[in-house]
């Protein structure tokens, strides 16, 4: 099962960056035909980076605060690919700030965690 899941994840990674190179090609006035509007492909390039991350989280079976930290990460991603397909109003702009409070609380939590760990890390000497 881990196996699939590795492979499915992979696929869906790859897509998606394939899908953020043909937009970058796009606004960079290279020629590209697309077969989607460039606001379902950002979309869709969210959406499966998102669905990804959470299937790399059941093959690694993190503790439960870092899969709470990585799903509220991937969360956050699923958000942005739905707001994307909405159409701009009120809804969509209230969602898109979920959006950006889930990503300011994701990493905040890293920031905290990351000092902590540094701080934990120094010798009892160079605490006092």
């Amino acid at each position: 099962m881990n196996h699939l899941l590795r492979w499915l994840a992979m696929v869906l990674s790859v897509i998606a960056a394939l899908g953020i190179a043909l937009l970058l090609a796009t606004d960079a006035k290279i020629h590209v035909p697309l077969a989607f509007s460039a606001s379902a492909i950002s979309a869709a390039s969210l959406l499966l980076i998102g669905v990804s991350f959470l299937l790399v989280q059941a093959i690694q079976r993190p503790s439960l605060i870092e899969l709470l930290k990585n799903a509220l990460l991937a969360g956050a991603f699923l958000l942005w690919g739905v707001v994307q397909l909405m159409r701009q109003s009120d809804l969509s702009k209230k969602l898109g700030d979920v959006v950006i409070a889930l990503y300011v609380v994701d990493l905040a939590w890293v920031v905290f965690a990351t000092l902590n760990t540094k701080r934990e890390a120094r010798p009892a000497a160079a605490k006092q």
